[in-house]
């Protein structure tokens, strides 16, 4: 069946309400906690009848879910895109810090909004939904293969690569964290520059075993 105008003038401005909606929810979960916050704040703030927000997302949870399942989409495109560049594996891991930092910089509400529910990023995000949970497994498992080509050439230390791309992961949220509790001054280069440096103790042989090595 063919769509008409108006079929498409409706699906589009859907589309830009759902926008709206999702940013407006991101901003009050992230202020207030999903237990805390009211769907008539998120009309409020979306400036969108409390019936056009149920039309879209009929219930609170729904709205919740989705906001994860996109923001989890697009931290696993970022992911995709390092692993399909096959960079040296310590330039894999720089790219995957300036990725990850420019992402939650760019999405300070929703940074704020997963540290508030308290989740670890280093497991498995349950209770989630499978599609969740396998968004989860393959960002770690493409930050694990990264350990795993380092540690096979002799510039990452011997350790199974999962715990060490889930240490990655924590450290990764242990910075962003004290960066939000530290009221988000820091800027883009330091704390670039402060995960690398963390990363390079963490996780990098030191030269003199490297040059021993070969």
């Amino acid at each position: 069946m063919r769509r008409t105008p108006r079929d498409e003038a409706r699906q589009a401005r859907t589309s830009v309400y759902r926008q709206h909606i999702l940013e407006a929810a991101e901003r009050v979960f992230a202020d207030r906690g999903f237990d805390a916050a009211k769907v008539q704040e998120i009309s409020q703030l979306a400036a969108l009848s409390m019936g056009t927000i149920y039309a879209i997302f009929p219930s609170k949870h729904d709205l919740h879910r989705a906001i994860l399942e996109l923001r989890g989409e697009e931290l696993l495109d970022l992911a995709r895109t390092v692993a399909a560049r096959r960079l040296p594996p310590r330039e894999a891991l720089r790219a995957l810090i300036e990725v990850y930092v420019d992402y939650f910089l760019a999405h300070p509400a929703f940074l704020r909004m997963h540290l508030r529910a308290g989740t670890s990023w280093a497991m498995s995000p349950l209770p989630g939904t499978d599609e969740q949970i396998e968004k989860w497994q393959e960002i770690h498992e493409l930050q694990a293969d990264v350990f795993r080509r380092g540690i096979a050439d002799g510039v990452f230390v011997k350790e199974d690569p999962g715990y060490l791309a889930r240490m990655f992961t924590v450290m990764d949220q242990v910075l962003l964290s004290d960066w939000v509790s530290s009221g988000m001054k820091a800027r883009r280069p330091e704390l670039v520059r402060r995960l690398g440096q963390l990363v390079e103790r963490a996780f990098c042989r030191p030269a003199s075993e490297r040059a021993h090595r070969n």
